[in-house]
């Protein structure tokens, strides 16, 4: 059984094939320049982030996001199994834990920097969590449940958020990547 992981040239093959919509090939193109970002800050800090894993996975997070808006499957679940059906197991595994991903209070691991990643980035920009949260809220906040699942998700980005910013010996999360630190991101 294969279990490669797809280069950046594979990867936006994939993103052509699967007919990405261009406004989530930005956001992925954005979600990918904050992971890694992240991943190679961390890495300084001893952490062994495997950087064309965190690319990969971060590109092709939204594989079948356009599919999905048409028939309302789970696209981190149908983007896990396209990937795993292409032999890029790994990849697939952290795709499909990209909207809740395992957690552990001990280490951050590849699963949560990719979906700590997707929610510091709207749209094409990186933003604060708060607002990230707060588009979410008004877009998809129609019913009780649905707020209560979105506030979830805040609290458990926010644990993400502070594992990193303690790993790294920040107080303020905007200086988990600036500007300056997110350009020539992706490898």
């Amino acid at each position: 059984m294969e279990n490669r992981i797809p280069d950046r040239d594979e990867c936006y093959a994939l993103i052509t094939a699967y007919r990405m919509l261009p406004h989530i090939q930005q956001h992925s193109q954005a979600v990918c320049a904050v992971a890694v970002c992240i991943a190679r800050t961390l890495n300084t800090k001893g952490f062994h982030f495997n950087l064309a894993e965190v690319q990969a996975a971060a590109l092709l997070h939204d594989i079948t996001k356009t599919q999905s808006l048409q028939t309302g499957e789970d696209h981190a679940m149908t983007g896990a199994e396209l990937l795993a059906s292409l032999g890029f197991h790994r990849i697939a595994h952290i795709v499909r834990q990209h909207i809740n991903p395992d957690s552990s209070p001990d280490t951050i691991s590849v699963e949560e920097l990719i979906s700590y990643a997707d929610k510091r980035v709207l749209h094409d920009r990186p933003v604060s969590l708060r607002e990230r949260f707060d588009y979410l809220l008004q877009r998809y906040g129609k019913t009780e449940s649905a707020v209560h699942r979105i506030n979830q998700a805040f609290r458990r980005t926010r644990e993400i958020e502070q594992k990193i910013m303690h790993a790294l010996n920040l107080e303020n999360p905007d200086d988990i990547c600036t500007a300056d630190t997110l350009m020539d991101t992706l490898l």
